[in-house]
């Protein structure tokens, strides 16, 4: 009796280390949600070799942050299915938020009423970060409770610590905060440990073979670099520095807002029946420069031209209204769990 042939062993082939599935696609995503931070880094180096502030700030306002504020219209005043789902408070919100600014103004507290409007802005943005955090989650598959607490308190510290030391270092309103000073290296120290604990659990995956979620990585190592850089590069110009700060923080999360909605505008909004289902939001999506001109020209016509007709303080402060409209929108339009339309037309999932 022959001896049976022996039959070749096939390798195994070893499991990747990293996942890479994207919101809209690699070169997409790269380009906008992560590759536009280096318009702000471009920004800041422009800044801090000497190039003036003011033309820099007016091509953020008019042009890419203010836009990106009333470019929410698009999906909710437009929408007259989101109109429906928000109801009376679509309506009623405006008023209470453009008082607040005047209000404050006129109680002789702009410097407080500034400092207000610009913790809320930076909160907002945190939010905007973190949620593309949980996009790149959703899509990833990566479901660990672990991983999410770890990602998020980052996140959130890495937006805030700086924040903090910048409000400390202006020593401005925050003056009179005398405990703060002493906590200031607590955070610090906090947030190292933090830092550290992050690193070695990517580590831990790794050891494990758990593939580790490359473009949220991405976004992390990309936007807590950026949020340090800009708060501690506008800490050396007093107050008046969280400009400079606001510039570079918004022109990336404007960009990602931007493209985000577009494709979310495109995706729900180019279906069939979508005129009769959405109305006129169904109207702005045939071209990108249709859509441009549109956020540009809102924005001119509610937060532009207020201003030149009415200049001062109260007017400047007024206009912040419009931003709060935008942030307490944003926090209840981008829910994805429990809104099937949302999730699908964020390719988060199929019809």
């Amino acid at each position: 009796m022959s001896a049976a042939r022996a039959q070749p062993v096939l390798a195994t082939p070893a499991p990747a280390w990293h996942q890479a599935r994207w919101i809209i696609s690699r070169n997409e995503d790269i380009t906008w949600f992560i590759g536009s931070a280096g318009i702000s880094f471009l920004a800041l180096a422009l800044m801090a070799g000497g190039f003036p502030v003011h033309p820099l700030m007016l091509v953020w306002l008019l042009l890419i942050d203010g836009p990106h504020v009333v470019a929410t219209v698009t999906r909710t005043y437009f929408d007259k299915q989101e109109r429906a789902k928000l109801g009376a408070l679509l309506w009623w919100l405006p008023l209470p938020m453009l008082a607040i600014g005047p209000a404050m103004v006129a109680a002789g507290q702009y410097a407080w009423f500034f400092l207000f409007a610009v913790c809320w802005q930076h909160f907002h943005i945190a939010k905007q970060h973190f949620g593309f955090v949980m996009l790149y989650k959703a899509k990833n598959g990566e479901r660990d409770a672990k991983d999410l607490r770890l990602d998020k308190w980052l996140l959130l510290s890495s937006l805030w610590a700086p924040m903090i030391v910048f409000i400390v270092r202006t020593r401005d309103v925050a003056a009179a905060w005398a405990p703060v000073d002493r906590m200031v290296p607590v955070i610090i120290a906090a947030y190292a440990v933090l830092v550290a604990a992050w690193l070695w659990r990517q580590v831990e995956k790794l050891r494990g073979g758990v593939a580790i979620n490359l473009p949220k990585i991405a976004l992390l190592v990309t936007v807590i670099p950026l949020q340090w850089i800009a708060l501690l590069h506008a800490s050396h110009y007093g107050p008046e520095g969280i400009v400079r700060a606001g510039i570079a923080l918004g022109l990336f999360h404007s960009f990602q807002y931007h493209r985000l909605l577009w494709f979310h505008n495109r995706n729900r909004y180019s279906a069939n029946g979508a005129g009769e289902r959405y109305g006129l939001a169904s109207s702005f999506v045939s071209s990108a420069v249709f859509y441009v001109v549109l956020v540009v020209a809102l924005h001119f016509l509610l937060m532009v031209l207020p201003r030149v007709v009415f200049p001062g303080d109260i007017a400047a402060a007024a206009v912040w209204g419009f931003s709060f409209t935008h942030y307490v929108l944003d926090s209840k339009i981008w829910r994805v769990r429990g809104d099937q339309e949302l999730a699908v037309a964020l390719r988060l999932r199929t019809n």
